[in-house]
């Protein structure tokens, strides 16, 4: 049955009703193992050097913004596309002052890494960020560019995997200064994407709920004490002991007699740590804790969906059967399953902030499972089904995710933000200077977060104008982001700054005008540089 406490539903039931019979784990298990044989990859062009290694391979890669992207790419010299090989995601070191200059940064990343790589056997892919430039000589407060984004990273991984044999669940990314930097990002911002990262020469990460995220992500940090070119050693010191008081993954070796550059030597230790730390692909507890970096986090992480972006959410499995989450700053969820987690055999229950939602079986279905993983373009987590569910609304279980989010308030506060990210945002925040609009955020009833927004004022010719926004609106909604009690219009511009790009994309905007309510659409962008 599902209770009446909340509305469920699972996504997959009209397509398992569908089949003459319901899907067997066996049967399922058949269909998961079929997705790890390499299939349909196309014949590798390039030919062995004399010594078996191969030269440099040069691949285009096509950006979500129509942009191409070199990718420099070194294989193992016994490369066999029958089997699945790990890959190190390099980046080098910036922002650049010239496109010829990130070849050249790309170039020197497999130039330290190919060595130990061909002896273990990994695949290097180094991103030549040639967008990633310096669009001005650096002052004390000024030094534009732009950042290699979220999307394009999983661009290059989704390129490199149709070409290469890639073991999904050994995805590795590491970089040297502006690099490493990125790499903490996307692992932040994409935790269930990397089996490791390692940083090297990097400034750190002080943000404690940024760190939260790299629960299932060990690191591996190599730094010199002597390195200039960071705002202080104590940024990676305090990232090392956040991560070791959260009780994570951690490896921070500090060289004393090294500057920014110089840990060629350590590189084989390194991979050897990782050949034991495969990626946790259906790990029983997962955390999802939205945080201010300017790489935004996605809604799913591992196993769980929220429906906004501000959605803070800590879900474990119990007993293979159960399912215990707790939640703030959403209305619903989404929860994918799997045999690896829970015994779909059963039924499965689920209860949210201290109340049960859920109790039923849920079928596999492997429809839905192709269209999840041909989604995720990842083919080392495959679920059976997913189930969406409407967070609890009682005073009970208000009190209960208030207590959770306190739980999880940073202890110490963040230090100086660093070199790359204060730049960077300012780059940004350039780009969008205004939203033309001014309003305040109601009151939200006794245990309730969600709110609205009151428009006091629309600037004439703005995007939110052109859209039909008018002064006494109020705003419930844009693009499917609600309003909560501490929200604001900075609040709302800083998310649409991490989100926009330069081209012009179309935000729905749910509005209530008197008694009616209405969609609005508003095109935004980021002005180009």
């Amino acid at each position: 049955m599902i209770l009446a406490t909340t509305s469920a539903l699972i996504l997959g039931a009209i397509a398992a009703a569908q089949s003459p019979a319901p899907v067997s784990r066996e049967a399922f298990a058949a269909f998961e193992a079929s997705l790890s044989e390499t299939t349909d990859l196309p014949p590798l062009e390039e030919s062995p050097e004399p010594d078996g290694r191969y030269q440099p391979i040069v691949i285009e890669v096509v950006m979500p913004d129509t942009r191409t992207l070199p990718v420099l790419v070194m294989l193992p010299p016994d490369y066999d596309p029958q089997a699945r090989w790990p890959l190190m995601l390099a980046m080098h070191g910036g922002p650049t002052d010239s496109p010829r200059s990130s070849f050249r940064g790309a170039v020197r990343m497999l130039e330290v890494w190919h060595e130990a790589a061909a002896d273990a056997g990994w695949i290097i892919a180094s991103p030549a960020m040639t967008h990633v430039i310096a669009r001005a000589p650096r002052t004390e407060q000024s030094l534009p560019y732009e950042i290699l984004r979220a999307d394009q990273m999983e661009s290059i991984v989704a390129a490199l995997s149709a070409r290469y044999a890639i073991d999904d669940d050994r995805v590795v990314s590491t970089g040297i200064s502006l690099g490493s930097n990125f790499s903490i990002a996307y692992a932040a911002a994409r935790p269930d994407r990397f089996a490791a990262i390692v940083p090297v020469s990097t400034e750190g990460e002080s943000r404690e709920r940024l760190l939260r995220n790299l629960l299932h992500v060990p690191t591996f940090v190599l730094e010199g004490a002597l390195d200039p070119n960071i705002r202080a050693i104590q940024g990676p010191r305090t990232m090392a002991a956040i991560c070791r008081r959260f009780g994570y993954d951690i490896v921070y070796r500090e060289l004393e007699d090294r500057a920014h550059e110089g840990f060629q030597e350590h590189y084989p230790a390194v991979l050897e740590w990782l050949s034991t730390r495969p990626r946790n692909a259906y790990p029983p507890e997962v955390l999802r804790v939205p945080h201010q970096g300017i790489v935004p986090l996605a809604k799913r992480v591992h196993w769980i969906e929220s429906d906004t972006r501000r959605g803070l959410v800590r879900a474990q499995v119990r007993d293979r059967s159960r399912i215990e989450i707790e939640t703030r700053w959403t209305r619903s969820l989404r929860v994918f399953l799997s045999d690896h987690l829970v015994s779909l055999d059963a039924p499965i229950e689920i209860a949210v902030n201290g109340e049960r939602v859920f109790h039923d079986s849920v079928p596999r279905s492997i429809e839905l499972a192709k269209s999840m993983v041909r989604d995720a373009g990842d083919s080392g987590r495959v679920y059976a089904n997913a189930v969406r569910i409407d967070v609890p609304v009682s005073s009970a279980a208000y009190e209960s995710s208030r207590r959770f989010s306190e739980s999880l308030a940073p202890r110490e506060p963040a230090g100086t933000l660093s070199f790359w990210e204060t730049y960077a945002t300012r780059s940004l925040e350039a780009r969008l200077p205004s939203l033309g609009i001014e309003g305040a955020v109601a009151k939200p009833a006794p245990g309730t977060d969600l709110t609205a927004l009151h428009i006091d004022a629309v600037a004439e010719g703005s995007p939110f104008a052109q859209a039909g926004l008018r002064e006494g609106d109020v705003l419930l909604e844009v693009d499917g982001e609600p309003f909560f009690g501490d929200s604001s219009v900075e609040e709302l511009r800083a998310w649409l700054v991490r989100e926009l790009d330069h081209i012009p994309r179309e935000i729905p905007m749910r509005v209530r005008r008197g008694g009616t309510e209405l969609t609005l659409r508003a095109n935004l962008a980021l002005a180009p540089f």
